[in-house]
C-alpha cells in the first residue's frame, strides 16, 4: 500500500516559488566565478540592498512577492503588521536563498574541479611556454635538431638502398646472361656432338660398303697367269688388319635421330604417388572437355592387364564423358580411334610397337611410366612430334628416365605436381564431406 501525503514530509519548493524566479534572485546577489560563487555588483559597481533597510543583505529571504529582503527585516515587518492588523493574516511564503547558494557552490566544485584544475595547468604551460628558456622550448629544439639528423640518415640510408638495387638487377641481368650464354653453347655443343656422331657412321657405313664390294670383285676375277711383269717370288698385295676395318652397324637407330621427333614445349610430367593416379587422370580427361575439342588421347600402360582394368575403372568414373577405345587388338575397335573426333583409347607398351592406329592420337598419357631412354623414345616416335605428353612418375628410379631425357637433349620438362597436389587435396575434401553428409543421413533414419 502506497504512503499517504500526509505520512512523508516532502519539500516541494517549486510549488511555491518558480525555477526561474529562484534563478534571477541568485543572479542578483551571486556570480559564478570558476568553482566558487562571489558577491554580484551591479552596473553601478554597488551590492544589491534590502527595500526595507536600504543596506546590503546579508541573510537573504525571498518573498512571494518576487523581492529580495534581509531576513531580520522582512520578519519584524510582518510581526508589526500583524499587531496592528486585528484580522487574521494568510500565512506568508518565504525561501531563504543563503543555503540554495551554498547547495550550488558545492555543485560547481565538484563538477568542474578536474576540468578547472586543467584549465589552471594548461594556462600555466602556456605561460612557461611563451617565456624564454623554458624547459618545454628546449625540448622542441632538441626535437626538431634530432629530426633533422633523422631525415639526413634516411636520405643516406635510401641513397645506398637505391644503390645496392641497381647492384643487384645488374648482377640479375649478369647472371641471366650468362646463363643463356652457356645454354646455347651446351645447344651448340650438342648439336655439333650429333653431326660428327652422323658423319661418322655415315662413313663407316661408306667405307664398310666399299670393302664389301672390292671383296666381291675379288672373289670374282679369274686368276692371271704369270707372265714376264709377274714373277714367281713377286710378293702378294697385303691384307687391312683388323684395327684398320670399320665397326659393325648398330642395328638401332642412334639418339641423335629422335631430336626431331621430340617437342620440348609438350612435355610435362607430375611426380605423384600411385594411389592417387586416378584422381590426377580424372582430372586431365575432365579438363580436355572444357580446354580443348576434337582431341583424341592416348593412355599408356605397362601390360595389357592394367590397361584391362584402368578402362573397367574409367567406365565407372563421371570424369570421361566421351568413348573409350581399347586398343589391344588391331580389329574394329582399334579403327574407331581414327574415327571418333573425341575418344580415349588405352593401349600397353607392347601393343603400341605393332598398333598403327595409335599414331593418330594428338595427346599422350604415360599412365605407367617407361623404364629407360630408349623406351621412353619409342614411345614417342609412335605419335606425331606435336603430340602433348603427360608422364606420371611414382618413384625415384622414374623420375631418372626424365632427368635422362633433359640432359641428353638439353630440353626441360614442365613440372605440373601442383596442379596434382591440388586437385588430390579438393578430391579428399569432397570424400570425406560426402561421408560426413552418408553419415549424417543415417542418423535422421535410425
Amino acid at each position: 500500500m502506497a504512503p499517504l501525503r500526509s505520512d512523508v514530509f516532502m519539500i516541494d519548493v517549486a510549488t511555491h516559488f518558480a525555477p526561474d524566479l529562484i534563478g534571477r534572485s541568485l543572479s542578483k546577489l551571486w556570480t559564478a566565478r570558476g568553482c566558487e560563487l562571489e558577491t554580484a555588483l551591479t552596473d553601478a559597481g554597488s551590492m544589491y540592498t534590502c527595500p526595507l533597510t536600504s543596506s546590503p543583505i546579508s541573510s537573504p529571504l525571498l518573498l512571494s512577492d518576487g523581492c529580495i529582503y534581509e531576513e531580520e527585516a522582512a520578519l519584524h515587518f510582518f510581526r508589526t503588521r500583524e499587531k496592528t492588523e486585528k484580522s487574521a493574516s494568510k500565512p506568508k511564503q518565504a525561501l531563504r536563498l543563503g543555503p540554495l547558494a551554498e547547495a550550488v557552490e558545492a555543485f560547481l566544485q565538484h563538477c568542474n574541479a578536474a576540468g578547472y584544475r586543467t584549465s589552471e595547468q594548461l594556462e600555466q604551460a602556456m605561460g612557461e611556454a611563451e617565456m624564454p628558456g623554458t624547459p618545454w622550448l628546449r625540448r622542441v629544439s632538441i626535437l626538431e635538431a634530432s629530426l633533422a639528423e633523422a631525415r639526413m640518415e634516411a636520405d643516406a640510408l635510401r641513397h645506398h638502398s637505391e644503390e645496392a638495387q641497381a647492384l643487384l638487377e645488374s648482377l640479375r641481368q649478369q647472371a641471366a646472361e650468362k646463363q643463356e650464354l652457356a645454354a646455347r653453347r651446351l645447344q651448340r655443343a650438342v648439336r655439333c656432338r650429333f653431326a660428327r656422331e652422323r658423319r661418322r657412321t655415315a662413313a663407316a657405313v661408306c667405307l664398310q660398303r666399299w670393302w664389301r664390294n672390292q671383296r666381291r670383285s675379288d672373289t670374282k676375277k679369274p686368276k692371271k697367269r704369270r707372265g714376264k711383269a709377274q714373277k714367281k717370288g713377286a710378293a702378294k698385295p697385303e691384307r687391312p688388319s683388323v684395327e684398320e676395318l670399320p665397326s659393325p652397324v648398330p642395328a638401332t637407330l642412334p639418339m641423335p635421330e629422335y631430336t626431331e621427333l621430340l617437342n620440348k614445349q609438350h612435355q610435362q610430367y607430375a611426380r605423384i604417388d600411385e594411389k592417387d593416379k586416378r584422381a590426377v587422370l580424372d582430372f586431365f580427361l575432365d579438363q580436355l572437355m572444357y580446354d580443348s575439342t576434337d582431341f583424341r588421347i592416348l593412355i599408356v600402360t605397362s601390360s595389357d592387364e592394367r590397361a584391362l582394368g584402368l578402362r573397367k575403372v574409367l567406365q565407372m568414373s563421371k570424369a570421361v564423358q566421351y568413348q573409350l577405345v581399347t586398343m589391344l587388338k588391331q580389329d574394329e575397335e582399334s579403327k574407331r580411334f581414327k574415327e571418333l573426333r573425341e575418344c580415349a583409347g588405352i593401349i600397353s607398351e607392347s601393343q603400341l610397337r605393332q598398333n598403327d592406329d595409335a599414331s593418330a592420337a594428338n595427346m599422350m598419357v604415360n599412365f605407367d611410366m617407361p623404364q629407360t631412354l630408349e623406351d621412353y623414345m619409342d614411345r614417342i616416335k609412335r605419335v606425331d612430334p606435336a603430340v602433348k605428353v603427360m608422364s606420371l612418375p611414382t618413384s625415384p628410379e622414374e623420375m631418372g628416365v626424365i632427368r635422362q631425357v633433359e640432359e641428353h637433349f638439353g630440353i626441360v620438362f614442365r613440372n605440373m605436381e601442383g596442379v596434382a597436389r591440388f586437385k588430390i587435396l579438393q578430391n579428399r575434401k569432397a570424400l570425406r564431406n560426402k561421408l560426413a553428409a552418408t553419415g549424417s543421413q543415417r542418423q535422421k533414419m535410425l
